[in-house]
């Protein structure tokens, strides 16, 4: 689809960031490069290869680069533990990691083939064949036993979410892509606009703030970001001006509260606030809801193009309208499963009763229910799993790293909102 892209438009800008503009045929030529020297290290169809990269147009290409090579790209954040990263690339089998300069110091600590992707030059075309179902990247969450687990996500999943008819009005020519590689929301950020004509702008790096965000907004010209329901409370907060010129801003990740939106849209009238809800399993979304100004409660609104949703009892039978039930979703954009981890697979992913002989429902463990005019209103957990600024959380994780210090004898981790707006593990 990329191909077809860039000959489509090869003079037309893909990527845009401080002091570089790469058109799609820049951005093809330069993952080229890169690709064929994965090639040439044994990178092919479902081998993973980790990437350890600052924010930046590099980035871009090295993400590009990984699938065009034939393989799954598997994000480490900086601010991992060293030792958190050699777990997930020992269970993903990743042998090479790409990196830029600042970062090669890190990169070897993991012991695998470092690659910089700076300087790496142009490249031709590659004749690498790729399969609809073939892995695309392996995107790691919290795990409740202690062990994140590593959600592994097809070509088909991005291409459906990126294809999703939400995306294809006039608010998604510049895409800010701010978030972390290795959170999922960066899935649109970097693939709706890449796969469908549009420019990403990738933010400087440093911190997210009001001051931030309006400069970019201004200097690149963004028409539509991402934001965390707590980030963008704050930014709101901070100056409800500084989204001035933006036409779209999804946010989600926690409940959206209806005061910040109404004080965006009042700074900004022609700004829509979509509510955007989704679990990396399901890749980024599953429904979406434009707010509405005087509204008091916000629905996760109604599933995109192609997936269904089921909000159902304790023995998978739908509940009436208005009764909560533990959301299932099924059809587009469902992951293979976990990386390595069969059984947990087979308890989050499960036979459905609903569709074709074979498929399959995702258990999300969040509770919802039907509202009279057909939308999704999000009820809570049906487990102990929180959100905490945009991230899903397993207590139990963290329980089981501070059991295993011996000056400790008993643990719990719960969240406390002391400060309105403030949330923090305790």
């Amino acid at each position: 689809m990329f191909a077809e892209q860039v000959a489509r438009t090869p003079d037309a800008v893909a990527v845009v960031s401080e002091g570089v503009e790469l058109s799609y045929g820049e951005l093809d030529a330069r993952a080229n490069a890169v690709a064929r020297r994965l090639v040439g290290l044994g990178v092919g169809a479902e081998c993973g290869v980790a990437v350890l990269m600052e924010r930046s147009a590099e980035l871009v290409v090295a993400l590009l680069a990984v699938v065009k090579a034939g393989g799954y790209y598997v994000p480490l954040d900086v601010r991992y533990p060293l030792a958190h990263r050699r777990s997930i690339v020992g269970e993903t089998g990743a042998s090479v990691v790409l990196t830029d300069a600042g970062l090669r110091g890190e990169a070897a600590e993991l012991g695998l083939t470092v690659l910089e992707v700076s300087g790496a030059g142009v490249g031709e075309p590659l004749e690498v064949s790729c399969e609809v179902e073939g892995l695309a990247y392996v995107m790691y969450t919290s795990g409740s036993t202690g062990r994140a687990k590593g959600v592994a996500v097809t070509h088909a999943d991005v291409v459906a979410l990126a294809l999703d008819r939400r995306f294809a009005g006039a608010g998604f020519e510049r895409v800010l892509m701010h978030s972390p590689h290795s959170f999922d929301a960066s899935t649109m950020e970097l693939w709706v606009p890449l796969l469908t004509g549009r420019r990403v702008v990738v933010m400087p790096e440093g911190d997210v703030t009001a001051l931030s965000l309006a400069g970019a907004v201004s200097s690149f010209g963004v028409t539509a970001l991402w934001l965390t329901a707590g980030l963008f409370a704050l930014v709101v907060e901070e100056d409800p001006g500084c989204l001035a010129g933006v036409r779209e801003v999804w946010a989600g990740g926690d409940v959206l509260s209806p005061v910040a939106v109404a004080r965006v849209r009042a700074a900004c009238p022609d700004i829509v606030v979509v509510n955007g809800y989704g679990p990396t399993e399901a890749t980024t979304f599953v429904a979406t809801h434009t707010a509405v100004d005087g509204a008091s409660v916000l629905p996760v609104g109604r599933p995109l193009d192609n997936v269904r949703a089921y909000v159902l009892d304790a023995a998978l039978r739908p509940v009436p309208v208005g009764v909560a039930g533990e959301l299932y979703v099924a059809g587009a954009g469902l992951a293979r499963g976990y990386v390595a981890r069969p059984g947990l697979t087979a308890e989050r992913f499960v036979a459905d009763p609903f569709g074709v002989p074979g498929g399959r429902l995702y258990r999300t463990g969040d509770l919802a229910k039907w509202s009279g005019d057909g939308e999704l209103v999000f009820a809570g957990r049906a487990d102990e799993q929180v959100k905490l600024r945009g991230f899903r959380i397993e207590p139990g994780e963290v329980q089981a790293v501070l059991a295993a210090h011996p000056g400790l004898e008993q643990v719990v981790v719960t969240v406390r909102e002391d400060v309105p707006g403030d949330k923090r593990l305790v």
